[in-house]
């Protein structure tokens, strides 16, 4: 078991420093989140094609804006399946990359027709989460080992069906995060703050995802603390671009 002290200190840190109300609104949100049904498939294709923006180091703060501004939706569709299964990324990278050119990599275009293909062919992707057996809400050690459980059978179901981008650890783990589950990303950012507490010796491999997060949960457990507001921490403390809004300047000095 992990040493908890040095979690206190990032969080004791964090709190000297914090911009309010923006502040507080967000560890609200975060708080108050719980996973729900997701209703149709074109839940599941508008959530995961913000976070596909999201991905591969993509500038957090502009990615915020660009979905706020509702253009994202626009150039899909409002992410009706029939109409983006139609679409041609070389068509939308001429005519209306400019709107989304904060997305960084015009490959991601092609993600989300892709992954719009492959639920119109599954039929039920949203039966597929809403059927996963991820407890809501870890309120105990067992609760996180049946998150885990949980999360490999729906990492193996998602790779079984050739799910593109969400096969992986890092994509999946967002997609429980954003959806309101117990658990957090484990991007470059939280990884190394990982490194930093002495919970892994790399950034790298799949194992080292796993225990950063694992440990998140733990820490979180033994705190009555929610891992998305551990999460929240993580990222304030490492720099994060759209994080450091929420702290005055002076923290990171």
């Amino acid at each position: 078991m992990h040493n908890f002290n040095d979690f206190d200190q990032i969080i004791n840190k964090v709190d000297l420093f914090v911009l309010e109300p923006s502040f507080s609104q967000e560890k609200s949100r975060r708080l108050n989140k719980l996973p729900s049904d997701y209703i149709d498939d074109r839940d599941i294709l508008r959530l995961c094609s913000y976070l596909i923006a999201f991905s591969q180091n993509s500038n957090s703060e502009l990615v915020d804006k660009l979905i706020k501004s509702g253009n994202i939706d626009k150039v899909f569709q409002n992410f009706e399946i029939d109409e983006v299964i139609k679409m041609n990324p070389c068509d939308i990278v001429e005519q209306q990359w400019d709107l989304i050119k904060v997305m960084r990599q015009q490959g991601k275009i092609f993600h989300i027709i892709m992954l719009a293909r492959k639920i119109k062919k599954i039929g039920n992707l949203s039966d597929i989460f809403n059927n996963n057996r991820i407890p809501k809400r870890i309120e105990s050690k067992s609760d996180i080992e049946e998150f885990w459980k949980g999360f490999n059978e729906l990492q193996n179901i998602l790779k079984d069906n050739k799910i593109p981008f969400f096969q992986s650890t890092t994509s999946l783990l967002h997609f429980l995060l954003e959806s309101g589950y117990d658990c957090v990303k484990p991007d470059l950012v939280v990884m190394k703050v990982g490194k930093k507490l002495g919970i892994v010796e790399s950034v790298e491999s799949d194992e080292n995802l796993r225990t950063v997060v694992r440990t998140i949960q733990e820490y979180s457990l033994d705190r009555g603390l929610r891992p998305s507001v551990v999460d929240f921490y993580f990222l304030i403390d490492e720099g994060q671009k759209w994080a450091k809004n929420f702290v005055r300047n002076e923290f990171y000095k």
